[in-house]
């Protein structure tokens, strides 16, 4: 998306998302939760990239010219270090809620590990 037949740099195709995060999930406890957030982050990008855009928690919106919009949510994630023990998630969002609901839907799963629900 960034990329497409753009001269702008990445700062000004960027300027509009306001919130970045970058969360790191470590260790084979953590495994199942690294699985399920890559499957949600494959299928919340997926929908959001053959949509008009409605994105995460956002509205549809569409131009009279019909190009696509930017989504207001993105994230991606990648695994790292030996044999996938790390997962690293990176999210920009337009606002601090769609990262939030989003970090806080990711994250339930670490509940009986810390005790208490993230983001609670």
């Amino acid at each position: 998306m960034l990329e497409k037949g753009s001269i702008s740099s990445i700062s000004e195709r960027m300027q509009d998302y306001r919130v970045t995060a970058m969360v790191i999930l470590l260790g084979p406890k953590l495994k199942h939760i690294q699985i399920q957030v890559q499957e949600n982050v494959k299928k919340i990008m997926s929908e959001q990239l053959h949509m008009p855009f409605s994105g995460f928690g956002g509205h549809a919106r569409v131009k009279s010219n019909r190009c696509m919009t930017k989504p207001p949510f993105i994230a991606s994630c990648s695994l790292f270090g030996p044999e996938g023990v790390g997962l690293v998630v990176r999210v920009a969002a337009m606002t601090t809620e769609s990262a939030y609901r989003f970090l806080q839907h990711q994250l339930a799963g670490m509940e009986p590990f810390i005790g208490v629900p993230p983001y609670c």
